[in-house]
C-alpha cells in the first residue's frame, strides 16, 4: 500500500486515491456517511472509482435488482496486484478441512465458491459441493451483501436455514454458511 499524509494530517492510500485525501471535505471527491453508508451522486469520487475514466470499470446492475457495484482497479492495469485489481471486502473463515482454520478472500463486486476451480474460492475436494455452488455480491452503491445459491443440488445452509436457487438473501457478519460439507464463517470487512 503507498500511503500518502495530507497538509491536514490524514494518512490514505495514494494508489486508490492518487492526490485527493477521501477525507477532506475541501478535496475533489467527499465522502458521505449517508444512511447506507456509501456515497450520494454529487460527491461520488471520481479517477479509478467511476467508469468511463482511466483504468475504471464501469458501474453495472447487480443480479438482485437494484443499485450497481463498481469495481476499482487499484493499480491502472491491477498487474501489481495479486488479486487482480479488485479490493477484498469480506472473510471467510473455516476450520472443515483443517482444523487451526483457513481463511478466504470475499472481493468486491462477486465471489463465487464452489468445487470448481474457476472459482473465486474453489473446494475441489468436497464432493457434497456443486461446481458453482454459492455467490457472495459487495453492492457498494448500498454497502451490502447479498448471497445466493447457485442452483446447488444440495442446497446452501445460512444459520441453520436452507437458501435455494430463488432466494437470494443480505449477508451479514458472523453469519455461518454451510456449503457442501463445508462450514463457513463469514466476517464484512468494514469501511475504514
Amino acid at each position: 500500500m503507498a500511503t500518502k499524509k495530507c497538509p491536514n494530517g490524514h494518512q490514505y492510500d495514494s494508489s486508490i486515491y492518487g492526490d485527493n485525501c477521501p477525507f477532506c471535505p475541501e478535496s475533489s471527491h467527499t465522502r458521505v456517511n449517508n444512511a447506507t453508508g456509501g456515497f450520494d451522486g454529487a460527491t461520488r469520487p471520481t479517477g479509478d472509482w467511476v467508469g468511463g475514466e482511466t483504468g475504471a470499470t464501469a458501474p453495472y446492475q447487480d443480479d438482485f435488482g437494484g443499485g450497481h457495484t463498481v469495481i476499482r482497479n487499484l493499480n491502472g492495469t491491477g498487474a501489481s496486484n495479486p488479486d487482480g485489481g479488485r479490493k477484498v471486502v469480506g472473510l471467510l473463515v473455516s476450520y472443515s478441512a483443517n482444523p487451526a482454520g483457513e481463511i478466504y478472500k470475499v472481493y468486491e463486486g462477486r465471489t463465487t465458491i464452489g468445487r470448481d476451480s474457476t472459482c473465486d474460492i474453489p473446494f475441489p475436494n468436497d464432493t457434497h459441493m456443486s461446481a458453482k455452488h454459492f455467490l457472495i455480491q459487495f453492492v457498494e452503491a448500498k454497502g451490502v451483501f447479498k448471497a445466493k445459491d447457485q442452483g446447488s443440488s444440495n442446497g446452501s445452509f445460512v444459520n441453520g436455514q436452507v437458501y435455494v436457487m430463488d432466494e437470494p438473501i443480505d449477508l451479514k457478519t458472523n453469519d455461518v454458511l454451510v456449503l457442501g460439507e463445508t462450514k463457513l464463517v463469514f466476517l464484512a470487512i468494514p469501511e475504514f
